[in-house]
Order: C-alpha cells, then structure tokens, then sequence
C-alpha cells in the first residue's frame, strides 16, 4: 500500500473519530453542525489545493509556481481551472534531474 493511501486512510479515520467523539459531545442542534461544517471546511480547502498537490505528487519543474499561483489566485474559477491544467499539463521531472522525453538522444560513436 502507498504511503499517500496510507496517510488518506488515517486522516479520514481522525475525522471520523472526531465527528463521533463531537456528536456525542454535542448537547443541541447547533453543535451536531460543527462537525459537519469541519468536514465540509476540509473538503473545500482540499478542493482548492487540488492543483498545487497534483504538482507535487506529479513532480512538476514548476510545481512551487503552481501552488502560488493556486494560492494566490485559485479563489478565482479562472485562477483554479488554470492552474489545474498547469499541473496536469505540465513538464516533469524525470530520476536524474533532468525534464524531457527519454530515449531520444543518440549513442555516442554510433
């Protein structure tokens, strides 16, 4: 199992935990909403940050780029969309550290 599997199974189990330890807390309807609205707040700020983590995970060149600008401007649709298609699009790094397409260079003395 991945470690990112690992670390979304254990955040979604701590969420868990807490909503039953707050419902069970709760002693109106307004506090059973406190942890739904927490839930909702982690959803939505995952949602926003969706671009600058797909970066990441995919290792873009220009991933710290495209978080700030997900920061910056991602309350924006526009800035959002953009930036999504900026990490998905684009240019990864490959294991050596350097960006391109492999297997097209020539051998040498051929």
């Amino acid at each position: 199992m991945s470690n990112q599997l690992r670390l979304l199974i254990g955040v979604l189990l701590s969420a868990l935990v807490v909503t039953i330890l707050m419902v069970g807390m709760a002693r109106n309807d307004e506090a059973l909403l406190a942890p739904f609205r927490l839930i909702l707040f982690a959803a939505g700020l995952a949602i926003y940050l969706l671009p600058a983590a797909l970066a990441h995970g995919r290792n873009c060149r220009e991933a710290v780029w495209i978080a700030a600008v997900n920061v910056l401007l991602g309350w924006t649709v526009i800035g959002w969309v953009a930036t999504l298609g900026w990490a998905v699009s684009g240019r990864v790094r490959s294991g050596n550290g350097v960006s391109g397409t492999q297997g097209n260079h020539a051998l040498q003395g051929h």
